[in-house]
């Protein structure tokens, strides 16, 4: 008897003695084996064209509001599922790569750099307006009580790509330079263009080639700039997410956690060489991430293998409670960070056309008001993680179970709860030999998949669909054979 589990997604390490698997599709990490991933299902119209950002927000009368930006237009989730164009009048310039978007309280900001910043009032506004006329910037963030801008288009002076900008301290609106109101801007040297903003008690300032922590100290300096990473940098705009005090992002190099003082990787000798050989470089800026605080998971959406017309349609998944890895193949317009809105009976008409026809769980957080949850955009409609369990894929790693023997094996034991499992059995005699597969069998009535497979290395590949909750492994039945 031989035990083949399911380890850590560890598909950087070579087959033989993997510590890991090397293939998890369409699952996610658990500290034992591994849990289904849900289908996407759509919880909206679609927008007008493809979204190049999103972000949801609470008003001061606590209703959640979700924003979403395309080549020339802003919208607004409705309360029928319909998305309401909010754009300012004349609409917006068709060249940008994607919006940056930040809640100042009840003040949704929203930046572009092909056009002028926008706001927009979540209680009182029917359209966004110019939050002001003499910069352009590329990324947003609060930080405090000051907004800032990074990446910027100065009417005086130009693109300054490695300029950051901020607010009146207390005042969104006011950018007028002055040691009075603390508004002002920093230019840093060094570290290439600034590529994000992210916010909270101190700004976290991800430039191409450098990490700076910007701290409050008030006059006459107003912001500290420290330089506390060098070396590192964001890879594009959309591959970073931010998980209380910790910053999850994509180097050039690979995946890395930032703690506000240093990065430590997380994907070395794991991941990063998958990730770079999946990924069709040419369309980095379809790069989106998001947290699902539910199953502790940051996840990478990008173009890999097989995308059409650079439409994402891989998920790298992090558990960063674990530790722990999984890919999944799901086409997908681009993650964002939300909240649920929160349905009525009457609502959900417009997702489905009875409640026979909607794949969601009435239990679902997608489905109550004010749930943070990992959001998505497929063929341009607000979708979320709550559909039926994707059909999942579990490849082990490979074992020598006698040495300098071959192995026969009879009968291969699924250690999975629920669903429906086929396996197969993979087996080489030498390492330098391709793997010969044996015909996928069912789980018979027993438990077991009956089969036929000798070699002197084996593995073994799960397909696993319907309900299931947990896999962790396979159990053969197997004997030592002839001898070497």
């Amino acid at each position: 008897m031989t035990v083949l589990e399911l380890g850590e997604f560890l598909p950087d390490q070579p087959d033989f003695a993997n510590p890991g698997v090397t293939i998890v599709k369409n699952a996610i990490s658990a500290q034992q084996g591994y849990r289904p991933l849900k289908a996407l299902s759509s919880v909206s119209d679609a927008l007008d064209s493809r979204p190049l950002g999103a972000a949801a927000a609470t008003s001061s009368d606590a209703d959640t509001h979700i924003y979403a930006g395309d080549a020339t237009k802003l919208y607004e989730l409705s309360t029928t599922s319909a998305w309401d164009d909010v754009s300012k009048a004349g609409g917006y310039i068709s060249t940008s790569l994607h919006w940056d978007m930040a809640a100042y309280g009840g003040i949704m900001i929203a930046t572009n750099f092909a056009d002028n910043p926008q706001k927009f009032d979540m209680d009182n506004d029917s359209l966004f307006s110019d939050l002001t006329t003499d910069f352009k910037a590329k990324t947003c963030a609060v930080v405090r009580d000051f907004m800032f801008f990074g990446n910027t288009e100065d009417s005086a002076d130009g693109h300054v790509a490695n300029r950051v900008r901020w607010s009146a301290n207390g005042d969104y609106t006011d950018y007028t330079i002055s040691a009075t109101t603390q508004s002002d801007f920093q230019d840093t040297p060094g570290g290439g263009s600034v590529i994000r903003i992210f916010g909270g008690e101190y700004a976290a300032i991800f430039f191409e080639r450098s990490i700076y922590k910007v701290s409050y100290v008030g006059s006459p300096v107003i912001w500290q700039f420290d330089e506390v990473d060098k070396g590192h940098g964001l890879y594009a705009f959309g591959a970073a997410e931010q998980v209380g005090e910790t910053i999850f992002y994509l180097d050039s190099d690979g995946f890395y956690a930032f703690n506000g003082q240093s990065s430590t990787p997380i994907g070395t000798e794991k991941v990063d060489n998958w990730f770079f050989d999946t990924l069709d470089e040419n369309y980095i800026d379809r790069i989106s991430t998001a947290v699902d605080p539910a199953n502790k998971l940051v996840v990478w959406s990008f173009p890999g293998t097989s995308h059409v017309d650079g439409k994402p349609n891989f998920l790298l998944i992090f558990n960063y409670a674990i530790g722990r890895w999984s890919y999944a193949e799901v086409d997908n317009d681009m993650l964002f960070p939300t909240l649920s809105q929160g349905f009525t009976v009457e609502q959900l008409d417009n997702i489905g056309a009875t409640l026979d026809d909607i794949d969601i769980s009435l239990d679902s957080r997608a489905l109550t008001g004010g749930s943070m949850l990992m959001g998505a955009f497929d063929s341009f409609k607000l979708s979320s993680f709550a559909g039926s369990n994707l059909d999942a894929i579990f490849e082990t790693n490979e074992r020598q179970p006698y040495a300098n023997q071959r192995t026969l094996i009879t009968e291969a034991w699924p250690i999975v709860d629920g669903g429906i499992t086929t396996i197969q059995i993979g087996v080489r005699n030498r390492l330098q030999d391709s793997y010969t597969w044996s015909t996928a069998e069912a789980v018979n009535a027993t438990g077991f998949a009956p089969l036929r497979s000798e070699g002197r290395y084996i593995r073994a590949r799960m397909n696993v669909t319907g309900t299931w909750t947990n896999a962790q492994g396979v159990e053969t039945i197997d004997s030592p054979v002839g001898g070497r």
